[in-house]
C-alpha cells in the first residue's frame, strides 16, 4: 500500500508589498508529484526545478518517506530582480510507505525532476506440504 501523508510547503520569500500578490503567490503551491506503480516497484516523480542536487534530501523513518528541498544560497532571493515569478521556497512532501524494501530505495535527480524508486517486498507465497497419512 502507498499513501500520501498531508504535505507541507514552507516559504522563505520575504513579505511582499501587495497583500493580494502575497496571498495568491502562496495558495496551492507545492512540488507537483506523480506516483507510478510497476510490477516490482513504486516510482515517485517530484518536480523540483531550480534546486541543486545538494539542496534535496530523501529519508525514510518509521514507514514515512520524506522528500525535502531547501535553497541554501545565502543571496537574498529577490536581490537584483526586476520581476520574480519563480518562487524561493522550502518544500517538504511525505508519503506513508508499506510493503517496501526501505534498504533498497534509490533516488535520482535529472532535469529538475526527482525520481525515487521504492522496490516492493516480494509477496511470500506459503508452501503447501502434503502429509502422508499412515
Amino acid at each position: 500500500m502507498f499513501d500520501m501523508v498531508p504535505f507541507t510547503t514552507r516559504y522563505a520569500t520575504p513579505k511582499m508589498w501587495d497583500p493580494f500578490k502575497e496571498f495568491f503567490s502562496t495558495v496551492g503551491r507545492t512540488a507537483a508529484t506523480d506516483i507510478k506503480e510497476t510490477n516490482d516497484a513504486y516510482l515517485i516523480e517530484t518536480e523540483l526545478p531550480g534546486y541543486d542536487k545538494s539542496e534535496i534530501s530523501v529519508s525514510v523513518k518509521e514507514g514515512v518517506l520524506t522528500v525535502h528541498a531547501e535553497h541554501k544560497n545565502e543571496q537574498s532571493p529577490d536581490e537584483g530582480y526586476l520581476r520574480r515569478e519563480r518562487t524561493w521556497e522550502t518544500v517538504e512532501r511525505s508519503f506513508t510507505v508499506t510493503d517496501v524494501d526501505t534498504s533498497a530505495i534509490r533516488a535520482a535527480y535529472v532535469n529538475g525532476v526527482l525520481t525515487v524508486t521504492l522496490p516492493k517486498i516480494p509477496e511470500v507465497i506459503p508452501e503447501t506440504h502434503d502429509i502422508e497419512i499412515q
